[in-house]
């Protein structure tokens, strides 16, 4: 064929040269190759071998030529290796039993980053169950590659899977940003399971873990790693101080009369909101609502207070400043702030280590977004190991690393 060499070139498998082309339709092309190299290797062993036992022509799908939809037919040899018998030889062009050539498969990968599977598969012109499994084996072989020694703090949230209170937890490498574990369910059972995958040498090297106040995840982190600091992200710890404030608000507002109910109207997110994001009509409106309502008017100071609290840099005056605090709260006798206080008398020893260590779960929040996000785009997932392996792409910085040998 007197143009071979320039077909050869231009499909790129510098391995195998073109013997043979044919055009059908005006709509794909069909292109033979033969290998140029007659040495082979055995898929199990890796040896050597010059001589093949039979040969059998298979057809791959490729990456398109312009707006032609390319197939190649490419020899399939099996050989006889002395040590693992009659074998299928080791093939460069496509994995074992696929129907695509590897180029193919990690230009799909590709295009799921950004797109669904229907978009990449009406697009392609191929099954989605093909991009689907090109995606997975991609994702599964650069999680192989992934170092995860020397990790030493973590941080541990839910995230929602679906409807019914059905959620997954994210376990966050909080030092190099990333994503290293997803898991089914939020109770202590899910992060026995990270920590078994994890291993006990790993685990030993955890020195901060930032989880937020939830019971189950607590209770098997100081089973498994008792050594590890155990942080309170503060905003879930200032959270229930709002919720407190909201008890008040309701509790004031029906001991009032029905005429002296109308100046704690429309006052929730008011009182809720933090002074500094506050407008100047919302400060004037605050600062009627405190003329006629002393209990209110402390307990938002109070608050506020505790959210500087949480800003201090220095571990010793910070506590120190709590303990002055929970003396306030004590003489304002506010049922409400006094049953606030026995929460943080229980949780003592994470709201410490949090005024000492200063790391938050803001990462893993985060992270809950970008989740709800591959989940929209998606229109939701029906395979959940996919949907954890999706995430594991977007959030764990596996890089785009070339695995195209298996």
């Amino acid at each position: 064929m007197p143009d071979a060499h320039a077909i050869t070139s231009f499909v790129g498998l510098q391995n195998y040269a073109a013997v043979g082309w044919k055009r059908y339709h005006k709509s794909w092309i069909e292109i033979r190759l033969e290998q140029r190299k007659q040495t082979w290797r055995c898929i199990r062993c890796r040896r050597e071998l010059t001589n093949r036992r039979s040969r059998l022509f298979v057809r791959l799908r490729d990456i398109d030529i312009s707006e032609h939809k390319t197939w190649l037919w490419v020899p399939r040899y099996r050989v006889n290796c002395p040590t693992c018998g009659i074998r299928q030889a080791a093939s460069t062009i496509a994995r074992p039993g696929s129907r695509c050539t590897r180029r193919f498969e990690r230009w799909l990968f590709v295009l799921t980053e950004y797109m669904p599977v229907k978009a990449v598969s009406e697009q392609e012109r191929v099954d989605w169950r093909t991009v689907k499994d090109a995606e997975i084996r991609y994702i599964v072989g650069l999680l192989r590659k992934r170092d995860l020694d020397g990790i030493t703090d973590l941080g541990i949230d839910e995230v929602s899977e679906k409807k019914g209170h059905r959620y997954l937890t994210l376990v966050t490498d909080t030092v190099k940003r990333r994503v290293i574990w997803v898991g089914r369910g939020r109770d202590r059972a899910v992060l026995k399971k990270f920590f078994r995958w994890f291993g006990k040498k790993r685990t030993r090297r955890i020195k901060c873990v930032v989880i937020d106040m939830h019971d189950p995840y607590e209770l098997e982190i100081r089973k498994q790693c008792p050594r590890a600091a155990l942080i309170y992200d503060h905003f879930h710890v200032i959270k229930p101080l709002s919720l407190a404030i909201d008890n008040i608000r309701r509790r004031q507002q029906n001991e009032m009369p029905p005429e002296g109910r109308r100046y704690l109207k429309h006052s929730r997110y008011l009182l809720l909101r933090p002074r500094e994001d506050l407008s100047t009509k919302q400060r004037v409106r605050l600062k009627d609502l405190f003329a006629v309502n002393a209990t209110l008017s402390t307990a938002y100071l109070l608050k506020e207070d505790l959210r500087g609290v949480f800003r201090r840099q220095d571990p010793k005056q910070a506590r120190a400043e709590l303990r002055d605090w929970k003396r306030r709260v004590r003489e304002s006798n506010i049922p409400e702030l006094l049953e606030y206080v026995k929460m943080l008398n229980r949780r003592r020893f994470g709201i410490q280590n949090f005024l000492k260590h200063r790391k938050t779960n803001g990462l893993s929040e985060g992270f809950n977004n970008v989740v709800k996000t591959i989940k929209k785009n998606a229109y939701g997932f029906h395979d959940s190991q996919y949907f954890r392996l999706k995430i594991l792409r977007k959030c764990g910085k596996l890089g785009e690393a070339s695995i195209d040998r298996d």
